[in-house]
């Protein structure tokens, strides 16, 4: 009598001889198998940090007193360990360049990549991210009298700054220039020959003709674009509203202590494009002094006061 073989046991063996047809990955699938999974990875990461969201550690006291940079100030390790983080919706950041959202509003905090003229730039030779607050929109009339910042001619409530006691604010000028024959003729500025040998600005000071080559390269954008109103006294130091060039904006720290933030004060307005998002929230650490540190970061009311400009 002829065996038989159950359908299961058929079905087993064919299994069997299908699997010992399978030969042995190579070293160089294998190898593939593990790049493609880390390239897959790597290109997930950067769809979203491109496109969805990205966290930044804000680093030393500009954004004091309402941003902890860290207690290692010297230390850039230690500052991001102990500094706070800000969410950015990077999805944010693509709309406004599409013109969807409009402009940054007065009074927010946005990350950007620092002018070329800035100061730091010229020293290390990098151009590396900053924090700063959005002062001047596009259009905008801004100037800066004894510390006190006005937009469009209304004084911005900067008590967002001032109530906590901690950060004074410097009675600078800004800008503070000399009219000849009705245009700026000089700015009022110094500038400091750092060990590198690049000039640095500093406010205040003695006039400095318009067309120096250090004034042109730190506050060009901001002479050649100074309103200089009918009867405005010439021969002498006068504060004058410069109006905010289209496509960029007027950025300062929170920090108006004389050291405090290198900001539009010292490179004039930067360009639009080099803002790579604006900060909504500070997510890290989640507590501080023992009290919660997760946040918003709206504008401050005072910023609303402010009317669009002409």
């Amino acid at each position: 009598m002829p065996e038989t073989t159950s359908p299961r046991e058929a079905a087993r063996s064919k299994r069997g001889r299908a699997a010992e047809k399978v030969e042995p990955a190579t070293w160089q699938q294998k190898l593939w198998r593990e790049v493609r999974g880390y390239a897959e990875a790597l290109a997930i990461a950067y769809l979203v940090v491109t496109f969805v969201f990205t966290t930044v550690g804000v680093i030393g006291s500009s954004m004091e007193p309402n941003l902890n940079g860290g207690s290692g100030r010297g230390n850039l390790l230690q500052s991001l360990l102990t500094g706070d983080r800000v969410f950015i919706p990077k999805f944010d950041t693509w709309l406004r360049r599409m013109g969807v959202l409009g402009e940054y509003e007065r009074g927010a905090v946005v990350v950007l990549r620092e002018p070329a003229n800035a100061p730091t730039a010229l020293t290390t030779g990098k151009r590396n991210f900053f924090i700063k607050r959005v002062i001047g929109q596009p259009g905008d009339r801004v100037r800066i009298e004894s510390g006190q910042v006005y937009v469009n001619d209304v004084a911005v409530d900067q008590s967002f700054i001032t109530d906590a006691g901690t950060v004074p604010v410097a009675p600078v000028d800004f800008p503070e220039v000399v009219v000849q024959d009705g245009a700026v003729a000089a700015m009022i500025t110094s500038f400091q020959r750092a060990p590198d040998g690049n000039w640095l600005p500093r406010l205040g000071g003695s006039p400095v003709n318009a067309d120096d080559p250090r004034v042109q390269l730190f506050y060009g954008n901001v002479i050649g674009n100074v309103v200089v109103p009918p009867g405005t006294p010439e021969g002498e130091p006068v504060v004058l509203d410069f109006v905010v060039p289209e496509g960029t904006y007027f950025v300062m720290g929170d920090n108006r202590s004389p050291t405090g933030s290198e900001d539009s004060r010292y490179f004039g307005p930067v360009d639009s494009i080099a803002i790579a998002g604006r900060a909504t929230a500070v997510i890290w650490p989640p507590k501080r002094d023992g009290e919660w540190n997760w946040r918003l970061l709206p504008a401050p009311e005072g910023f609303a006061a402010v009317p669009d400009s002409d």
